[in-house]
């Protein structure tokens, strides 16, 4: 877990010899070392959980999971990010040169859902997602449905658990259209009916 550089500082080599070394003698490659959220024990257990449960329900009642409908959003932030690592100025004297970045980056969220039978949306929100524009993004999502002839019973929809996700006018929303067919965190609490989505 040490770089080349350092190894070859502490062993006295160049540094060329020593990743020669590495690479040609001992077949090494160097591996980036990759960063995850924690996610606890229980978590774990309710994920396998979770699993079992869709497995049993394709098993037994011939569940199709191309029916889900599966949502989430991403946010996109609109100034760019420039890698650093590049940002050389060659010249006799330093220019001191400084780029000016907002505190906040402005930024859009993009919502959309899929399934076996298509894509719906995306949806562009500038402002913060509340549970009314979530809301609206839903109706015009239930309105492009009531439309469609072959919109088949056995629908799902999933969403997961951000907070504007899970109030009461979303959860309400979610049973008049979907009643027991919604796979959203907390939505059990609130209906006795759908599944948990799991953290």
């Amino acid at each position: 877990m040490s770089s080349v550089r350092r190894i070859a500082s502490e062993t006295g080599l160049k540094r060329s010899s020593t990743q020669k070394i590495l690479r040609k003698s001992l077949h090494m490659l160097p591996f980036k070392i990759q960063t995850h959220q924690a996610i606890p024990v229980r978590s774990v257990q309710q994920r396998v959980d979770f699993a079992n449960q869709m497995l049993t329900m394709i098993d037994r009642e011939g569940f199709d999971v191309g029916c889900i409908w599966f949502t989430d959003e991403a946010h996109f932030h609109l100034n760019g990010i420039v890698n650093k690592q590049n940002w050389r100025f060659w010249g006799s004297e330093n220019p001191y040169w400084c780029e000016a970045k907002p505190l906040y980056s402005p930024k859009v969220t993009v919502w959309a859902t899929v399934c076996s039978r298509g894509i719906f949306g995306p949806f562009f929100i500038r402002e913060t997602v509340t549970n009314e524009r979530y809301v609206a993004i839903l109706e015009q999502f239930d309105a492009t449905q009531q439309v469609l002839e072959d919109r088949p019973r056995t629908e799902w929809f999933m969403q997961d658990g951000t907070r504007p996700h899970r109030t009461e006018q979303v959860f309400r929303f979610l049973d008049e259209y979907f009643g027991n067919q919604v796979i959203a965190l907390e939505y059990p609490k609130f209906t006795g009916a759908g599944m948990d989505w799991p953290p």
